[in-house]
Protein backbone atom coordinates (compact mmCIF):
# COMPACT_ATOMS: atom_id res chain seq x y z
CA UNK A 1 0.00 0.00 0.00
CA UNK A 2 1.30 3.51 -0.86
CA UNK A 3 1.50 5.48 2.05
CA UNK A 4 -0.15 9.25 1.33
CA UNK A 5 -0.32 12.26 3.41
CA UNK A 6 -3.31 14.40 1.91
CA UNK A 7 -3.53 18.26 2.34
CA UNK A 8 -6.30 20.26 1.29
CA UNK A 9 -6.12 24.28 2.14
CA UNK A 10 -7.73 25.78 -0.92
CA UNK A 11 -10.73 27.68 0.45
CA UNK A 12 -12.02 28.60 3.58
CA UNK A 13 -11.91 24.82 4.86
CA UNK A 14 -8.92 23.17 6.51
CA UNK A 15 -8.03 19.47 6.13
CA UNK A 16 -5.44 16.55 6.15
CA UNK A 17 -5.99 13.28 5.20
CA UNK A 18 -3.86 10.22 5.62
CA UNK A 19 -4.86 6.24 4.66
CA UNK A 20 -3.72 3.89 8.01
CA UNK A 21 -4.64 0.58 6.43
CA UNK A 22 -8.17 -0.19 6.00
CA UNK A 23 -9.25 3.23 7.23
CA UNK A 24 -8.91 6.95 6.15
CA UNK A 25 -8.38 9.31 8.97
CA UNK A 26 -8.79 12.79 8.72
CA UNK A 27 -9.14 15.99 10.41
CA UNK A 28 -10.96 18.98 8.96
CA UNK A 29 -12.66 22.54 9.81
CA UNK A 30 -14.30 25.57 8.50
CA UNK A 31 -11.81 28.05 9.79
CA UNK A 32 -11.39 31.11 7.61
CA UNK A 33 -8.31 32.90 7.78
CA UNK A 34 -6.75 29.97 10.45
CA UNK A 35 -4.91 27.78 7.93
CA UNK A 36 -1.46 28.57 9.30
CA UNK A 37 -2.07 27.78 12.64
CA UNK A 38 -4.04 24.35 12.16
CA UNK A 39 -2.39 23.00 9.26
CA UNK A 40 1.20 21.26 11.01
CA UNK A 41 -0.90 20.34 13.95
CA UNK A 42 -3.53 18.52 12.35
CA UNK A 43 -0.56 16.84 10.44
CA UNK A 44 1.17 16.18 13.79
CA UNK A 45 -1.89 14.61 15.56
CA UNK A 46 -3.16 12.61 12.21
CA UNK A 47 0.85 11.47 11.93
CA UNK A 48 0.78 10.25 16.25
CA UNK A 49 -3.18 8.70 15.94
CA UNK A 50 -1.58 6.23 13.05
CA UNK A 51 1.83 5.61 14.52
CA UNK A 52 4.00 7.08 12.01
CA UNK A 53 6.38 9.54 11.60
CA UNK A 54 6.73 11.82 8.27
CA UNK A 55 9.87 9.22 7.16
CA UNK A 56 6.99 6.67 6.95
CA UNK A 57 4.88 8.94 3.91
CA UNK A 58 6.14 7.38 0.47
CA UNK A 59 3.65 10.24 -0.88
CA UNK A 60 2.31 13.77 -0.07
CA UNK A 61 -0.72 14.68 -1.71
CA UNK A 62 -2.31 18.18 -2.30
CA UNK A 63 -5.23 20.24 -3.63
CA UNK A 64 -3.29 22.47 -5.75
CA UNK A 65 -6.69 24.95 -6.65
CA UNK A 66 -8.16 26.96 -7.91
CA UNK A 67 -8.52 28.75 -4.73
CA UNK A 68 -7.88 31.73 -2.66
CA UNK A 69 -4.32 32.71 -2.98
CA UNK A 70 -3.51 32.84 0.75
CA UNK A 71 -4.50 30.06 1.90
CA UNK A 72 -3.17 28.13 -1.13
CA UNK A 73 0.53 29.27 -0.57
CA UNK A 74 -0.05 28.07 3.29
CA UNK A 75 -0.83 24.99 2.21
CA UNK A 76 1.65 24.48 -0.54
CA UNK A 77 4.25 25.81 1.34
CA UNK A 78 4.04 23.41 4.04
CA UNK A 79 3.24 21.02 1.28
CA UNK A 80 7.23 21.94 -0.15
CA UNK A 81 8.49 21.88 3.07
CA UNK A 82 7.21 18.99 4.46
CA UNK A 83 8.48 17.22 0.90
CA UNK A 84 11.72 17.85 0.37
CA UNK A 85 12.34 17.98 4.33
CA UNK A 86 11.57 13.99 4.45
CA UNK A 87 12.38 13.86 0.42
CA UNK A 88 8.93 12.74 -0.28
CA UNK A 89 7.38 13.04 -3.47
CA UNK A 90 4.09 14.78 -4.58
CA UNK A 91 0.76 14.25 -5.95
CA UNK A 92 -1.40 17.25 -6.84
CA UNK A 93 -5.07 16.97 -7.21
CA UNK A 94 -7.85 19.92 -8.46
CA UNK A 95 -9.86 21.06 -5.87
CA UNK A 96 -12.73 21.68 -7.81
CA UNK A 97 -12.63 17.40 -8.87
CA UNK A 98 -12.04 17.04 -5.39
CA UNK A 99 -15.72 18.43 -4.60
CA UNK A 100 -17.21 16.94 -8.24
CA UNK A 101 -16.07 13.39 -6.31
CA UNK A 102 -17.40 14.62 -3.15
CA UNK A 103 -20.46 14.59 -5.04
CA UNK A 104 -20.60 11.55 -7.14
CA UNK A 105 -19.87 9.42 -3.76
CA UNK A 106 -22.59 11.25 -2.33
CA UNK A 107 -25.58 9.06 -4.01
CA UNK A 108 -26.98 11.85 -6.33
CA UNK A 109 -28.55 10.41 -9.05
CA UNK A 110 -26.95 11.72 -12.20
CA UNK A 111 -23.04 11.01 -13.45
CA UNK A 112 -22.20 14.98 -14.51
CA UNK A 113 -20.96 17.38 -11.57
CA UNK A 114 -21.51 21.21 -12.02
CA UNK A 115 -18.83 22.41 -9.80
CA UNK A 116 -18.85 26.68 -8.71
CA UNK A 117 -17.03 27.98 -5.65
CA UNK A 118 -16.52 31.48 -4.48
CA UNK A 119 -13.94 32.87 -6.50
CA UNK A 120 -14.03 36.35 -4.66
CA UNK A 121 -14.21 39.48 -6.54
CA UNK A 122 -18.13 38.30 -7.75
CA UNK A 123 -16.78 35.41 -9.48
CA UNK A 124 -16.84 31.42 -9.50
CA UNK A 125 -14.40 29.09 -9.90
CA UNK A 126 -16.05 26.27 -12.53
CA UNK A 127 -15.51 23.35 -14.09
CA UNK A 128 -17.34 20.40 -14.96
CA UNK A 129 -16.83 16.33 -14.50
CA UNK A 130 -18.35 13.00 -15.04
CA UNK A 131 -18.31 10.00 -13.39
CA UNK A 132 -16.17 7.08 -15.12
CA UNK A 133 -16.74 3.64 -15.17
CA UNK A 134 -13.93 3.46 -11.62
CA UNK A 135 -16.45 5.63 -10.13
CA UNK A 136 -13.98 8.83 -10.92
CA UNK A 137 -14.81 12.40 -11.65
CA UNK A 138 -13.07 12.87 -14.77
CA UNK A 139 -12.89 16.66 -16.32
CA UNK A 140 -15.49 17.98 -19.13
CA UNK A 141 -13.79 20.54 -20.16
CA UNK A 142 -11.09 22.83 -18.82
CA UNK A 143 -11.19 24.78 -15.95
CA UNK A 144 -12.64 28.12 -15.47
CA UNK A 145 -13.07 31.38 -13.71
CA UNK A 146 -15.96 33.27 -14.64
CA UNK A 147 -19.10 35.63 -13.59
CA UNK A 148 -21.89 33.76 -11.95
CA UNK A 149 -24.40 34.62 -14.70
CA UNK A 150 -22.25 32.84 -17.34
CA UNK A 151 -22.04 29.61 -16.43
CA UNK A 152 -24.27 26.93 -18.27
CA UNK A 153 -25.43 23.62 -17.49
CA UNK A 154 -23.19 20.96 -18.88
CA UNK A 155 -24.29 19.50 -22.86
CA UNK A 156 -23.92 15.91 -20.60
CA UNK A 157 -27.88 15.45 -19.27
CA UNK A 158 -29.02 15.25 -16.18
CA UNK A 159 -26.36 16.64 -13.48
CA UNK A 160 -25.72 17.37 -10.06
CA UNK A 161 -24.22 20.74 -8.70
CA UNK A 162 -21.92 21.54 -6.05
CA UNK A 163 -19.86 23.81 -4.34
CA UNK A 164 -20.82 26.63 -2.19
CA UNK A 165 -21.03 28.66 -5.32
CA UNK A 166 -24.31 27.49 -5.60
CA UNK A 167 -25.48 29.19 -1.66
CA UNK A 168 -23.70 32.44 -2.38
CA UNK A 169 -24.61 33.58 -6.08
CA UNK A 170 -28.92 34.53 -6.96
CA UNK A 171 -27.39 34.10 -10.51
CA UNK A 172 -26.72 30.31 -10.13
CA UNK A 173 -30.37 29.47 -8.48
CA UNK A 174 -31.66 28.78 -11.90
CA UNK A 175 -28.98 25.49 -12.70
CA UNK A 176 -29.88 24.36 -9.44
CA UNK A 177 -33.19 24.41 -9.72
CA UNK A 178 -32.72 22.08 -12.82
CA UNK A 179 -30.12 19.62 -11.24
CA UNK A 180 -31.11 16.23 -9.80
CA UNK A 181 -29.52 17.68 -6.43
CA UNK A 182 -27.92 20.67 -5.19
CA UNK A 183 -24.70 20.14 -2.67
CA UNK A 184 -23.85 23.82 -1.66
CA UNK A 185 -22.35 22.28 1.41
CA UNK A 186 -19.33 20.17 -0.12
CA UNK A 187 -16.30 21.57 0.01
CA UNK A 188 -12.58 20.21 -1.28
CA UNK A 189 -11.56 17.75 1.55
CA UNK A 190 -8.61 15.93 2.10
CA UNK A 191 -9.70 12.56 2.50
CA UNK A 192 -11.13 12.88 -1.38
CA UNK A 193 -8.10 14.45 -2.35
CA UNK A 194 -6.23 11.28 -0.84
CA UNK A 195 -8.68 9.16 -2.87
CA UNK A 196 -7.88 11.05 -5.90
CA UNK A 197 -4.49 10.23 -5.87
CA UNK A 198 -4.16 7.17 -5.32
CA UNK A 199 -5.95 6.95 -8.88
CA UNK A 200 -3.55 9.05 -10.24
CA UNK A 201 -1.20 6.85 -9.19
CA UNK A 202 -1.76 4.56 -11.12
CA UNK A 203 -1.24 5.93 -14.45
CA UNK A 204 1.64 8.66 -13.21
CA UNK A 205 4.85 8.87 -11.10
CA UNK A 206 4.84 11.30 -7.90
CA UNK A 207 6.46 14.79 -8.89
CA UNK A 208 9.61 15.69 -6.97
CA UNK A 209 8.44 18.56 -4.10
CA UNK A 210 9.59 21.31 -6.19
CA UNK A 211 6.98 21.00 -8.38
CA UNK A 212 3.92 21.35 -5.79
CA UNK A 213 2.75 24.14 -7.25
CA UNK A 214 -0.22 26.36 -6.82
CA UNK A 215 -3.25 26.58 -9.91
CA UNK A 216 -4.64 29.80 -9.51
CA UNK A 217 -6.35 30.29 -13.13
CA UNK A 218 -6.91 33.84 -12.69
CA UNK A 219 -3.22 34.30 -13.91
CA UNK A 220 -3.72 32.77 -16.68
CA UNK A 221 -7.53 32.69 -17.73
CA UNK A 222 -8.64 34.47 -21.17
CA UNK A 223 -10.41 38.06 -20.53
CA UNK A 224 -13.61 36.82 -21.43
CA UNK A 225 -15.30 34.57 -19.38
CA UNK A 226 -15.86 30.87 -20.76
CA UNK A 227 -19.00 29.39 -20.65
CA UNK A 228 -19.23 25.15 -19.83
Amino acid sequence: MTRILAIETSTESCSVALNAGAEVLERFELAPMKHAELILPFVRGLLADAGWSLGDVDVIAFGRGPGSFTSLRIGIGVVQGLAWGADVPVAPVSSLQAVAQAAIESGAAADTVLVAMDARMNEVFHAAYRRDDHGIAQPLGEEGVAAPAALSAPRAGDYITAGNGFARFEELAPLAAAARSNRPDLWPRAAVVLALAQHWLTDHEPLPPEQAQPVYIRNTVAEKPSKI
